[in-house]
């Protein structure tokens, strides 16, 4: 497992919710990823607090459901 660490300001891609992603979507080339949004707090158990670009707040998702985005 590699550990990985996100600062308040990074922009992340997070997951798609797997309950939605098992589902059959009918395009495989439909995305699993969402995004960018921004991290707006960082919590001690490898939480985090994400916005998107409109200022909505995500409630608190563990990183293992994000990717770091690259602009």
């Amino acid at each position: 497992m590699r550990l990985r660490s996100f600062e308040e300001g990074d922009l992340v891609l997070a997951i798609r919710r797997p309950i939605i992603m098992s589902k059959h979507m009918g395009n495989k080339f439909f995305s699993k990823w969402d995004g960018p949004y921004v991290v707006q707090e960082v919590y001690t158990n490898r939480a985090y607090k994400i916005v998107n670009e409109n200022g909505l707040r995500i409630r608190p998702i563990n990183d293992k459901f994000f990717e770091r985005y690259y602009a």
